[in-house]
């Protein structure tokens, strides 16, 4: 180890005292600092264009600005470190120091060790001048209003990834200054293999099959992608490990030949042959038990808890209607996306999540260019469809997200499909209009979810199927008839499921109906005032519901955080105490700066005036759920039949439900009726919303201070220690040996 940290010491020295180090560190901080400034303004502009449209998009300043740039900073590397290490052991050659190194007691391999730590210190040097450019954010970000601040979790994770990366770069890039005399040929052939290494994720996409695959687990910059956000995955560090052992070995192996007899230079390569297959050995062991950890703050990058709860059932052992054991369910994703679709990456990252966490999940992306014969096969007609297969059955999907896939492999597993009625026959609105009054758009969700969704038109049939496994009641306009109220009370207390939509122009009988369950419809109209909705670019009369869910709810403690919207909202009361055998819960209120506008004239148009004789300040109920026992039970159990009640009709139109999470929370809410809580929670993940504001002053000398500030002071500085002795009549400055 001594001679080791000797070496290191004595290159770290010789290279620290040469004119390389202020170039080579004031370029890589001016092209780092030019793509930091140009992504600033990016996300500033991007910033105030939601802003002005009144919509709130994804902004995170972690992942607008340095996910992007750390994807240039390793390109940067690849270029920049080939020429620190070109002359680590090529200017031995050239100098005629070698033949006194080689009559030295040192084994090649702390040589190749500690010229190897010396070119990973210059690296580390780099990425910490980097490193500048997120503490400059952080005061952007404290300049702002509001003040956001970049996530700090990210950064230590895309550090720890480009120390790895450079490693590895470094590595290869010694065994090349190893091979070569000249540095120019070493630098050549290093920065060749790092750039080869970097594009094969590029060209893994245009090879087919496994020679694709194979090209692109070996790509040096998609390893990285995880690290810089926010993941760390083993089979990420196995890799650059691997790869930076394989290096080492080899430019030991070409220092260690040149000591040997023509016939005895094979030996070296033996260890090479090793180190090679036990980084193979420990490559498939971390892909055949794959560990990741996401330390974003909101788990951003990984699947929902319930997700893998799904995932890892597929592997129990089931039990048939007779009592017989059945064997574990197998599933098979096809996923039809085209070779140079962008998407195809974010598909293949998905199913490699859900296959990491069950090994009875496997996958394969198709390029249906490719393999038309599977195309037919499945009954593909467009791209970007995925096919799920299990046990002889067969699901098609189109774009699926986390929540669609997750919620069709838990149909496959568990062979359920449920059946959900939507009454008809007192001006609802109805599943199959694809009209803005309609509601089709939210059936679809609802049979892509796996749901079997029937119409029912209830005054014609005065019964309800069996089957049914919830009923769903969006915005009667029209009285129903006693007997149609009486029915679905009874189905309820028999232990039913119910979601009903009731808006201001609920019918008297339906407001009468609701009261028999201690809610009573207050027949007003919430007016929003509040930032939320100017946010949202809604109305004044439109509720946008962030943070008002009740959390310890399982229908909706998901959405927390999610904007839903909900137009033309009345708010729910009580009757009195809830009458036995019935349990009222809280779901969702409206927001401290809203209030219920009692007035007729203004409920609907005009400009709302609060009057408060009758009108009523937020938070007000709007969302209750109830819960019915069984004869002689208390509420609570899984027999209870459940009632969703929701104080605004419009919200299930095609015109309304596509807005931000509110697909999300009528999913959830299904899944509530439905008793399928393995659902629940898969969607409505929390987003990021970090706008960035910068004033024309800031604009000003930001750009000084990036491109030309930092890196200036940082090359002048070194360049001026490094001159000074020789400016003050002391000499060159110079070195001396410990």
């Amino acid at each position: 180890m001594r001679q080791i940290l000797a070496i290191f010491r004595r290159e770290q020295r010789a290279f620290f005292a040469s004119a390389m180090v202020p170039v080579i560190t004031t370029g890589f901080l001016v092209l780092t600092g030019l793509f930091w400034y140009l992504y600033v303004l990016g996300y500033a502009g991007i910033s105030a264009t939601a802003e002005l449209s009144g919509r709130p998009v994804f902004l995170n300043l972690h992942a607008g600005i340095f996910h992007r740039l750390y994807g240039l900073v390793v390109v940067f590397l690849v270029f920049l470190l080939p020429a620190v290490t070109m002359r680590l052991v090529s200017s031995e050659y050239r100098s005629g120091r070698y033949d006194l190194i080689a009559s030295w007691p040192v084994p090649e391999l702390h040589w190749i060790v500690g010229k190897w730590m010396s070119a990973m210190a210059v690296a580390k040097v780099l990425l910490l001048g980097a490193a500048f450019y997120f503490g400059l954010t952080w005061v952007l970000g404290g300049l702002s209003d509001p003040v956001v601040r970049p996530d700090w979790q990210p950064l230590l994770t895309s550090l720890l990834g480009l120390v790895l990366l450079s490693g590895a770069v470094t590595a290869w890039g010694l065994a090349a200054s190893a091979a070569f005399q000249h540095q120019a040929a070493a630098y050549f052939v290093g920065f060749a293999g790092a750039m080869a290494l970097f594009l094969g994720g590029y060209f893994g996409g245009l090879l087919p099959g496994t020679l694709g695959m194979i090209a692109s687990q070996a790509a040096l910059g998609e390893h990285f992608r995880q690290f810089a956000g926010g993941v760390i995955d083993l089979r990420d560090v196995v890799y650059y490990l691997g790869l930076t052992a394989v290096g080492l070995a080899v430019a030991e192996a070409v220092l260690a030949q040149r000591r040997l007899q023509t016939a005895r230079r094979g030996r070296p390569w033996v260890r090479v042959l090793v180190v090679l297959a036990v980084a193979v050995f420990l490559q498939a062991v971390a892909a055949r038990r794959p560990m990741r950890v996401d330390l974003t703050p909101t788990r951003l990058h990984s699947i929902a808890p319930q997700t893998e709860q799904i995932l890892r059932s597929l592997g129990e052992r089931r039990t048939g209607p007779g009592g017989e054991s059945l064997p574990a369910v197998e599933v098979e994703v096809l996923a039809f996306y085209h070779n140079i679709d962008g998407a195809r990456e974010s598909i293949r990252a998905l199913l490699q999540a859900f296959a990491d966490n069950s090994r009875q999940l496997t996958f394969e992306v198709v390029d249906p260019e490719h393999d038309p014969d599977l195309v037919r096969e499945h009954g593909v007609t467009q791209a970007r469809t995925v096919v799920i297969l299990s046990g002889g059955r067969r699901r098609l999907l189109l774009e699926p997200d986390e929540g669609q896939l997750a919620g069709a492999i838990y149909r496959m597993a568990t062979n359920t499909r449920p059946v959900v009625y939507w009454l008809q026959g007192h001006g609802e609105a109805r599943p199959d209009l694809d009209e803005g009054g309609g509601a089709s758009i939210l059936a679809d969700f609802m049979a892509d979810a796996g749901y079997d969704v029937r119409p029912l038109n209830l005054p014609e049939r005065l019964h309800l199927p069996s089957d049914a496994a919830a009923v769903i009641w969006a915005g009667p306009k029209f009285d129903p008839a006693p007997e149609v109220l009486n029915l679905l009370a009874g189905y309820l207390r028999d232990g039913g499921a119910m979601a009903a939509f009731f808006g201001p122009d609920s019918p008297p009988t339906v407001r009468q109906w609701t009261e028999r369950f201690n809610v009573r419809q207050r027949d007003d109209v919430v007016v929003a005032l509040n930032r939320a909705g100017a946010h949202a670019g809604v109305g004044l009369r439109t509720v946008v519901v962030i943070d008002s869910y009740v959390e310890d709810h399982p229908a909706v403690r998901s959405l927390v955080g999610n904007a839903t919207t909900f137009p033309l909202v009345q708010t729910f009361g009580s009757v009195g105490d809830d009458p036995p055998g019935i349990r009222r819960e809280k779901l969702i209120e409206t927001g401290s700066d809203t209030w219920s506008d009692a007035d007729p004239e203004y409920r609907y148009s005009g400009v709302p005036r609060y009057d408060p004789d009758v009108d009523r300040r937020g938070p007000q109920l709007f969302g209750a759920a109830v819960r019915f026992a069984p004869s002689g039970q208390q509420p609570g159990t899984a027999d209870d039949g459940r009632l969703i009640l929701i104080g605004s009709s419009a919200f299930v139109t095609n015109t309304n439900i596509l807005q931000y999470a509110n697909r999300d929370l009528a999913l959830n809410l299904m899944g509530w009726l439905a008793a399928e809580e393995d659902l629940l929670g898969i969607r409505g993940r929390r987003t990021s919303y970090q706008p960035l504001r910068l004033t024309d002053g800031t604009r000003k000398w930001l750009g000084f201070v990036a491109v030309l500030g930092w890196p200036g002071l940082v090359g002048l500085t070194w360049a001026a220690w490094l001159l000074a002795p020789g400016l003050l009549g002391t000499g060159r400055r110079t070195w001396t040996e410990d």
